[in-house]
């Protein structure tokens, strides 16, 4: 089935490929990821964007290796993109992601397993969402996740 270009396929392309080649690590406000309910250690090096959403958490063991965001006037809506890894197998924390999303409030659109698993959710403000989690790259190493958030644009 010939699929359109779409966001569904474009970011876990591009989220693939930076993965693959290595995404600088960004440069964020110094607002801390909640892991698994708790905030990392204070030697942190990568923080989440300033207006992250507070409910979206990470498995416990999380390291993120980078987290940007965009906002209105420079981008036409608000935008997050996290890159981290955790100590579980792509199953877990695939498992780990949809329960914690469910359990938030966000509605699972759609799942698709492969090479990568990948998790589209929305919720109200929420124009496209997903998560893509691969295996670590050698045996027994963390598996990676990325996480993209494309929000509604705000009205003027």
């Amino acid at each position: 089935m010939l699929r359109q270009l779409t966001f569904r396929t474009v970011v876990p392309t591009v989220t693939l490929l930076c993965l693959v080649v290595g995404c600088a690590p960004g440069t964020g406000s110094a607002q801390e990821a909640v892991v698994d309910g708790a905030a990392p250690a204070a030697d942190a090096e990568v923080y989440l964007p300033e207006g992250f959403p507070e409910t979206i958490n990470f498995p416990t063991g999380t390291v993120l290796r980078s987290a940007s965001g965009g906002m209105p006037p420079e981008y036409a809506s608000r935008s997050y993109l996290v890159e981290g890894e955790a100590p579980l197998s792509k199953a877990e924390m695939a498992s780990f992601f949809q329960t914690m999303l469910e359990k938030k409030g966000f509605e699972i659109v759609d799942t698709e397993e492969g090479y990568a698993t990948v998790i589209w959710f929305t919720t109200p403000g929420l124009d496209e969402a997903s998560v893509q989690i691969v295996d670590g790259y050698d045996s027994g190493d963390p598996s990676i996740f990325t996480l993209s958030m494309i929000m509604e644009p705000e009205q003027e």
